[in-house]
């Protein structure tokens, strides 16, 4: 039986942003054709390719970031998962080959921090399991982590 022990599920608040937004733009476009469309507003139509330009920019990003979850397998190996809306991939991790894992500090463009705990994993590189707005709740989220993986090792059961 699989423990999930980590997920970071902030990724799909961008998703269900996207499908809104294409949802009401293409609510608009519909409305905007059915009411004459180019011959009658030419700049509306300029204003709704700008908004369909920008969705899809918007999108490119929301739906590269995947969902992802740590989970602890019944003999004692890590399984990370990825997933994306159209595909998912799994690394399966002895979890003493995990180095602790860190915090990555970025600025939101408006004074504040974002803060991105990574657990490096040999197959994906740096994997995002958990992000916060204060440094406080991201350190506690990367020393659970460190937790986790402290005893996983001690508990793991060895082959001789």
């Amino acid at each position: 039986m699989e423990r999930l022990l980590f997920r970071n599920a902030r990724p799909l608040y961008g998703w269900l942003f996207i499908v809104a937004w294409f949802a009401i733009l293409g609510l608009m476009t519909w409305v905007f054709f059915r009411n004459g469309g180019i011959a009658q507003e030419p700049f509306r139509a300029v204003i709704i390719a700008f908004f369909w330009g920008l969705g899809g920019w918007l999108a490119s990003g929301a739906l590269a970031r995947p969902i992802v979850s740590v989970r602890q397998g019944s003999d004692g190996r890590w399984i990370v998962i990825r997933r994306w809306l159209w595909t998912h991939d799994e690394e399966r991790i002895d979890p003493d080959r995990l180095p602790p894992p860190t915090i990555d500090a970025e600025s939101d463009g408006e004074g504040g921090m974002h803060y991105h705990c990574l657990l490096k994993t040999p197959e994906h590189g740096s994997v995002e399991f958990s992000e916060h707005l204060k440094l406080d709740k991201a350190a506690l989220a990367r020393d659970r982590m460190a937790f986790l993986i402290r005893n996983a090792r001690t508990k793991m059961p060895r082959s001789s």
